[in-house]
């Protein structure tokens, strides 16, 4: 029967909502005409496909879509269907009274809306000349093209699309492949007809239709387009020249010219995601696309990272797509990993591949110290479950992953295995058996004595990563692995195989650890460093006295700012996790670490500011004198004007300083951000913009209701995504519990877009002065925010972890008993409900052990 199976596919268990894989379609032709007086739509659909078995009843999925009517031409018969709706597993099932086989087609009449939360076929608002005006657009990733037409809505249903659209003559339209066709359709109306696209997943399709200010280029063969809200056209150059540079450099990489004739960038206005890879038509949040000259470096790497992330898809997602979502990883992974090759090819001086340590790396390993994590590669059934799955594993951890893999496997033999890879299941899908299987015949065709399978599956698929202990004996140093947890615990820990990089002295060696210990030789006069350049995805600990001599070493300028960041950040995560008291770590940075570059003296700063913030009210005067002196150390070298000639890192280090200095309690520091904020806002006096976030956030913080007044009048009139962002964050930073209560009230309103409404609370949760309100501002809310995200929009989970920041017994009892109870729980919740509890119990041990 051809509806709920029972039939494993990868990745899935007995409860995989799939539609089996007894019905193929192979193309669908879909014709939308809508409406944008009512936001209803009508559209029509024929489904061609392979029926492999005699059967009475076909099953698709659809969703919050009227369908109308349904038919089946079989041979020369065309019958009537009747249409059977499950809602609880989103799919319709036509049942015929004659059984059919072989090549058939599917023809349906169907309407739905255009919703307003960012999920399906939806709508997206702007304002033009003062006038509320609207686009469509359409977000479909994981699984809610179902709610835009009846569908096969899994990957493994790769299917050729043609798609038109009856729309008003004065407004464009676009989809995944250039327009073939435009005709008069009467009555102000015209028909876009676009070519037929390439065999591919649903989730992929794009549907869109608006007002556009469009620039486009040539890239080679490919027409390169930046679309955006009339208006914004001056913000699209420099994303335009973005996107042309690494197009050039994937198609040199992956060895494969771009398969589609065109790729469009577009700005959405209400967008959940920060971008989507719909195949040629790429969208993207106004914030992660749109900039100009006056934009900070901040925006302007961010954009790069967004643009590259979203290319690298048109190859590892598109062209070869994952066969089950349980290897969502390949796509989002190899993005995140790529992006950073990209950016580091098109822009050297921006030296991404350090900041992947602090951005990537240090973000995997907080998300994986959990007992509630998961492993990379995940079973999942339903699309809610799917939902969660697009998180810091699936993106910062599967890229960290690579990261070691690459390093082991060495750059050469990785990306031959990628070709490999890519050629051999363009246009299809595959696993992650044939990613490391593609890997691995390349190492042993070059006689390579390397375990590509081994080490690749044992990493992808077991939760967690390694704490190596660094102990001396005589002649050696004695490693010993076991998992690391924040919190930690007597389960059994399992064992990795860790490609190991160190050096005794300065001398680099390598070794595959696959046993629980091993023994390297070092002398007792030798010094040893784990992890020399930071590519391994574990921690490592060495006793008191190594300890100190590789601080010394630091401190002497013998070790780098990479492998020295190394060393801080797991330093502090010992003290994090209850191994040590904080002292050691406050210590160990006083003693070593006052003249560190990036990324260590980022992530110093970072962490003496999560131990104030956790502190308080009660505090440490060891910790908070260190950060008072670490940050302006850091300001006092950097000074507050940017010179042109300086490194990125130092324009965003400086960023960091300022408000690391004022939120300590600099006087100097927050007079002077207080003087710049009234000039702008009362004179329109300009800040540098590479620290005007902190100029705003430092002035929310010391000059609360007048800085609030002008925070929200300047937001009111701001068109610039960047500084609207800039204006949210800060209205996170009171001080006053009163103003805080008030801004997270604000960002609850119509005022602000739904997509940016989590941003204030997210914000408030790191501020100290939020801890007492943030959880009854959150469950008197909840039921709004449940209303608010549908589950495909993956942004209900935020609030959740928003609650991270508590750290009382009572607080952690009180987020267990409501969001568990029947009325408030949801089923894409569970994860970040089972991190924030994780997370608050933490924070209670670690009170208790520092306070």
């Amino acid at each position: 029967m051809h509806a709920k199976t029972k039939k494993k596919q990868d990745g899935a268990s007995a409860d995989h909502q799939s539609l089996g894989t007894g019905i193929l379609p192979y193309k669908y032709s879909i014709a939308i005409t809508p409406n944008f007086k009512t936001f209803r739509y009508d559209g029509s659909e024929a489904i061609d496909l392979n029926v492999l078995s005699s059967t009475k009843e076909i099953s698709l999925n659809a969703s919050e879509l009227e369908v109308r009517r349904a038919s089946v031409i079989s041979g020369n018969t065309e019958q009537s269907a009747t249409i059977k709706e499950n809602r609880d597993e989103q799919k319709i099932t036509l049942v015929l009274k004659r059984p059919v086989k072989g090549k058939a087609q599917i023809k349906m009449k169907f309407s739905g809306t255009n919703n307003d939360g960012m999920y399906g076929f939806y709508r997206s608002r702007y304002k033009q000349n003062g006038k509320q005006s609207y686009s469509l657009s359409s977000q479909f990733e994981a699984a809610d093209a179902r709610k835009a037409f009846p569908c096969f809505d899994e990957p493994a249903f790769k299917a050729r699309f043609s798609v038109s659209f009856v729309i008003d003559k004065d407004m464009h339209a676009i989809s995944n492949m250039p327009p073939s066709q435009v005709i008069d359709a009467g009555k102000g109306k015209k028909e876009v007809r676009f070519e037929e696209t390439p065999p591919m997943s649903t989730y992929l399709l794009y549907l869109g239709v608006g007002k556009y200010d469009i620039i486009k280029s040539m890239c080679g063969n490919t027409e390169v387009s930046v679309i955006t809200s009339p208006g914004n056209k001056q913000m699209a150059k420099i994303p335009l020249t973005y996107a042309k540079a690494f197009l050039k450099f994937y198609e040199h990489y992956f060895g494969i010219k771009f398969p589609l004739p065109k790729i469009d960038f577009i700005a959405v206005p209400d967008f959940a995601a920060g971008a989507m890879e719909n195949w040629g038509a790429i969208t993207f949040r106004e914030s992660a696309l749109l900039l100009d000259g006056k934009s900070s470096v901040a925006l302007r790497q961010r954009v790069a990272e967004v643009i590259a992330h979203e290319l690298a898809h048109q190859w590892f997602g598109d062209l070869v797509t994952m066969r089950w979502w349980n290897d969502l990883w390949l796509n989002e992974s190899f993005a995140t990993f790529m992006a950073t090759k990209a950016m580091d090819s098109v822009f050297p001086e921006w030296k991404v591949k350090v900041k992947y340590k602090d951005d990537v790396i240090a973000t995997a390993q907080a998300a994986d110290q959990l007992k509630s994590t998961h492993p990379i590669s995940v079973h999942v059934d339903s699309p809610a479950q799917i939902d969660q799955l697009f998180d810091r594993i699936s993106y910062e951890k599967g890229g960290s992953v690579l990261n070691m893999l690459e390093d082991y496997v060495s750059p050469k033999i990785f990306r031959e295995g990628l070709h490999r890879y890519l050629k051999a299941h363009s246009y299809s899908n595959a696993t992650k058996s044939d990613l490391w299987g593609a890997i691995d015949e390349v190492s042993r065709e070059k006689h390579m004595k390397l375990k590509v399978n081994e080490v690749a599956s044992k990493w992808i698929d077991t939760p967690g990563y390694p704490l190596i202990w660094a102990r001396r004996g005589r002649d050696c140093v004695e490693l010993k692995q076991e998992r690391y947890l924040l919190i930690q615990s007597k389960m059994t820990s399992p064992t990795w195989p860790i490609p190991l990089s160190y050096s005794v002295s300065g001398k680099e060696r390598k070794l595959l650890m696959e046993s629980k210990s091993v023994k390297i030789a070092a002398g007792g006069d030798d010094w040893i460093k784990i992890n020399q350049g930071q590519n391994g995805f574990y921690r490592v600990y060495y006793s008191k006295e190594d300890t100190e001599r590789l601080g010394s070493l630091i401190s002497a300028r013998r070790i780098g700012d990479v492998d020295a960041w190394g060393i801080a950040h797991d330093l502090f995560s010992k003290s994090r996790s209850g191994r040590s008291r904080i002292a050691e770590y406050l210590d160990f940075v006083s003693a070593y670490c006052m003249n560190v570059g990036y990324p260590a003296n980022s992530d110093i700063l970072s962490s003496l500011s999560w131990i104030n913030n956790t502190l308080h009210p009660i505090g440490s005067a060891q910790a908070k004198e260190l950060l008072l002196r670490y940050s302006g150390n850091v300001l006092d070298k950097l000074g507050w004007n940017r010179d042109p000639k300086e490194s990125s890192f130092d324009t965003t280090m400086r960023s960091q300083a300022i408000i690391s200095s004022g939120l300590a309690g600099n006087q100097r520091t927050l007079d002077t951000a207080s003087r710049m904020f009234y000039s702008s806002m009362r004179e329109g006096k300009e800040i540098e913009p590479n620290i005007k976030g902190a100029v705003y956030a430092l002035a929310a913080w010391s000059e609360g209701e007048a800085a609030y007044n002008l925070l929200r009048k300047k937001f009111a009139s701001e068109k610039l995504p960047e500084e609207s962002l800039r204006i949210l964050r800060a209205m996170g930073m009171f001080s006053s519990p009163e103003l805080l209560r008030k801004a997270m009230d604000f960002s609850m309103s119509n005022d602000v877009r739904i997509q940016d409404s989590y941003l204030i609370p997210a914000i408030a949760s790191s501020n100290p002065f939020a801890r007492g309100i943030i959880l009854e501002w959150t469950e008197r809310n909840w039921p709004r925010l449940k209303e608010m995200y549908a589950s495909g929009t993956h942004m209900l989970g935020r609030y959740l972890e928003n609650l991270s920041c508590l750290n009382t017994r009572e607080d952690m009892a009180e987020v267990k008993r409501f969001f568990n109870s029947k009325e408030n729980f949801r089923e894409d919740i569970v994860q970040s409900m089972s991190h924030a509890i994780e997370l608050i119990e933490s924070n209670i041990r670690f009170l208790e052990t520092n306070r």
